[in-house]
């Protein structure tokens, strides 16, 4: 089962990584492109700017998500550092406890807002908006994903005391 969810923790991974990579590639095309077509032809581009803004937004979550699942979004260790491992392993399950309750509003107002945009469309690439804001309760799943696994890793360290 361990080797189970191994294997899937690194095929998340894996897409999250090239899926940052590749919408990183292309915002620095368009936003090129968009500065190529406006200062050299004297025409810019209508729909650059917000399928960069768009592109930038799934980086944002994924990326959020990504650093959730390697455990290095922004925190405090100045007083975890010095703990013995089994308290560093309570104040770590306490957080993570913490951390799904948020995840869950986080959820489900990501999927309440998703449902609600798909009428609305985009003023330059008209596509629904849905699209879009998909990527709160997809990054909202993932973390969810990653902090509950966090949590059993931290429940099993309170269990075993090592």
């Amino acid at each position: 089962m361990s080797s189970l969810i191994t294997g899937f923790q690194r095929m998340v991974d894996c897409v999250i990584r090239w899926m940052i990579i590749g919408l990183m590639f292309v915002m620095t095309v368009i936003v090129f492109a968009q500065i190529f077509f406006r200062y050299v032809f004297n025409v810019p581009l209508g729909w650059s700017e917000e399928l960069a803004r768009f592109a930038f937004v799934w980086v944002s979550f994924m990326g959020a998500s990504a650093l959730m699942r390697v455990k290095e979004h922004i925190n405090v260790t100045v007083f975890i550092d010095f703990m013995p491992a089994r308290l560093r392993a309570a104040c770590v399950l306490l957080a993570n406890l913490c951390a799904l309750i948020c995840v869950y509003f986080f959820l489900i107002g990501g999927v309440e807002l998703t449902r609600n945009e798909w009428r609305q469309l985009a003023p330059a690439l008209q596509i629904p908006m849905g699209w879009v804001y998909l990527a709160i309760p997809i990054a909202a799943t993932l973390m969810g994903t990653w902090v509950l696994l966090q949590t059993i890793e931290s429940a099993q360290i309170l269990v075993r005391g090592k």
